[in-house]
């Protein structure tokens, strides 16, 4: 393909498949090199998690390659293209020329694999779609243009583009929330978990109403003040919503569209920045439109395994059990922060270090025995 025209992406690709011949010493580079250099694109891995578990595809691939016998050691090579990985890419380049495409990119290598008769790497691929194999390229198709536009928006407007929309900078409102009081190991506990290498992600758990997601505008407001570790200095938290997520995704593809967006756009801003899930058990299964089809939580796996984006999650015991739990995947990217309720004399020092503000706002004076007994009734 030297003289053939190619995106970035499909460079990279070709690039990645060759690394992976190498790696395993195989005499010849075969489409199951490059189906494996596929399942680490961002695009190809979202655009088939609709229909399968990329992570499922690996697998079967890596066995497949196991069956290659490698070229001794003590011989020098320089891998070379098989019949069929010359065909794949002959495949990509006649279509390229065929369309109103002027350079050979991702889909094109994808459908080349799928054409080919007698491919381990078509039937493993064909083997996941079922009857999907049209609905898989259109999806893929527009995550490729999908990304190159956001890249092109953002280009021309010096923003990151219109992911913003869809979350909330915490640092951008810390002001108008109550100082967090107390707390202190359980906010110690969460910027350890963050400023760690791996499994940095924290995992706030406890009952309803015990300040779970006023730990976490606490930790903002640490950062804003820069009383936090040199790893956090800097960092910019956003809250996700998966109610505003779904809210006007009535095709299968959007609601995975603006995870991606959302994803890219503060990965690419900064390597630094946090992301915020409160009621993160409704990961699981938010965006699944029927059996097979991903989830949030496949969705976000590719971050989570990428390490560039620390994610801060809140839930319930209940509703960890009930549905948190269930995937395993989550569970071990997640460190677990047990959010106790507060004992009565700290429930009554936190609502003290407060009362100035509730007594300015409603115009009113609370005396040490109607908070006292507030608290103990409540108890």
């Amino acid at each position: 393909m030297a003289d053939i025209k190619q995106t970035e992406r499909a460079s990279l690709l070709l690039s990645r498949a060759l690394e992976c011949c190498r790696n395993n010493r195989h005499e010849f580079i075969m489409p199951e090199h490059l189906l494996l250099a596929l399942i680490d694109d961002e695009n190809f891995y979202a655009a088939l998690n609709i229909f399968y578990n990329p992570l499922q595809l690996e697998e079967r691939v890596e066995d497949v390659l196991r069956q290659t016998d490698p070229v001794p050691e003590d011989v020098e090579y320089e891998p070379q293209l098989s019949a069929q990985m010359a065909r794949v890419i002959d495949f990509a380049v006649r279509e390229v020329a065929a369309s109103s495409a002027d350079s050979v990119d991702v889909p094109h290598l994808v459908n080349g694999i799928l054409k080919l008769d007698e491919s381990w790497a078509a039937y493993l691929l064909k083997d996941c779609l079922g009857n999907k194999e049209a609905n898989f390229m259109s999806h893929l198709i527009n995550f490729c243009e999908f990304g190159d536009n956001l890249q092109a928006e953002a280009g021309e407007k010096g923003e990151a583009g219109a992911w913003r929309k869809l979350v909330t900078c915490m640092n951008e409102h810390y002001q108008q929330c109550n100082p967090l009081i107390g707390r202190e190991k359980e906010l110690k506990r969460t910027i350890q978990v963050l400023c760690r290498r791996d499994k940095n992600n924290p995992l706030h758990v406890g009952e309803p109403g015990v300040g779970k997601t006023a730990l976490v505008w606490g930790l903002v407001r640490l950062i804003e003040e820069g009383r936090v570790p040199e790893r956090l200095k800097g960092s910019r938290v956003y809250q996700l919503d998966m109610g505003t997520l779904l809210a006007g995704t009535q095709f299968r593809g959007d609601f995975e569209n603006r995870i991606k967006q959302i994803m890219d756009g503060i990965q690419e801003e900064s390597d630094n920045n946090i992301v915020y899930i409160d009621e993160i058990h409704t990961l699981v299964g938010a965006g699944a439109t029927g059996e097979g089809a991903m989830d949030a939580s496949n969705m976000l796996k590719p971050y989570l395994e990428a390490g560039r984006i620390r994610f801060i999650g809140s839930t319930t015991y209940e509703e960890f059990n009930r549905h948190f739990s269930r995937s395993k995947g989550l569970i071990r990217r997640f460190q677990q922060i047990d959010i106790l309720e507060p004992t009565v004399e700290e429930t009554k020092h936190i609502i003290r270090q407060i009362q100035p503000r509730y007594e300015e706002f409603h115009g009113v004076k609370y005396n040490d025995e109607a908070i006292a007994f507030a608290v103990e009734a409540s108890a």
